[in-house]
This record gives C-alpha cells, structure tokens and sequence, in this order.
C-alpha cells in the first residue's frame, strides 16, 4: 500500500469522492482498479495507519487557530463536519481511507461504482454546497457521538 511519506492532510474534500476500505488489499485492488480505468495514480491518495490519523481534522485544531476558522467557513457552505469525524475513526479503527479527486457527474458515478466493487463504503464525494452519499457505512460502526450520526 502506497501511503503518503509527509505527514498526510485532506485540506479542503471539495472534489474529492472519499470511501473507507476494511482491509488494505482491498484499497490496493480498488486503486489498480481505478488506474487501469484512467484515473491518474496522482489524483488518488490513501490514507492509513497512525500518521494518518489526524489527516481528516474535523475540528481544524491540528492547524491551529486559522485551521479552526478554515473549518467554520468550510462547513458553513458544506456538510463535511460528520463526514470527517467518520474518516478519522476508521483509520484510528485500522481501515484504510482512500481519496480520489474526481470532476463531473459521470466520473464520480464510474469512480464510485468502481470503489464499491471492490469494498469501498462510506463513499461520499464532496462538491461547493452538498456532500453526496454515494454508499452508506457497512459493518459495525465507529464509536462517535450521536451528533455526528446520520
């Protein structure tokens, strides 16, 4: 599994179709998968282990005061907040999250469709003023708080 060797942060989600893999393989097929239907290997990146933890920071803290004002604006045009804490748990939990930039409709329905196919769930792709779920949550569920269950 290709992970990121700087310490990774998803910044803005804005174009990006994100989904939690339960188990490496699966996020490894899943991106051979994607590459060998012409998503560039650079637009995709994973998200695993325990320097990646913090690479979701729903609250913005990480980054300090202008990182929790970023969170504020972003969520007050988006409806990230919930979404992020999800990401943040599984890899906390040992799932792997992947992250593929994706433009127009039809890339994120074909994107998706691949994703699932190969376990991907919680699949959600991010635009300016809405979150689409594409696949809800398989499996036992992370343990947060009842406000950032849908």
């Amino acid at each position: 599994m290709a992970t990121n060797e700087r310490r990774p942060s998803v910044g803005s989600a804005v174009g990006r179709l994100i989904a939690v893999f339960d188990a490496p393989a699966s996020a490894d097929e899943a991106i051979a998968a994607l590459i060998g239907a012409g998503v560039e290997r650079a637009a995709i990146e994973t998200f695993v282990g325990p320097g990646a933890v913090g690479a979701f920071d729903p609250s913005g803290r990480r980054h300090g005061p202008l990182g929790v004002v970023y969170r504020i604006f972003e969520f007050s045009w988006a409806d990230q907040a919930p979404d992020f804490a999800w990401y943040e748990a599984a890899i906390e939990e040992g799932r792997v999250v992947v992250s593929v930039k994706v433009r127009g409709q039809r890339h994120v329905a074909h994107v998706a469709r691949i994703v699932e196919e190969h376990g991907g769930h919680f699949v959600n792709h991010f635009g300016w003023f809405e979150t689409q779920e594409l696949a809800r949550w398989r499996g036992a569920e992370p343990n947060l708080p009842g406000y950032l269950r849908r």
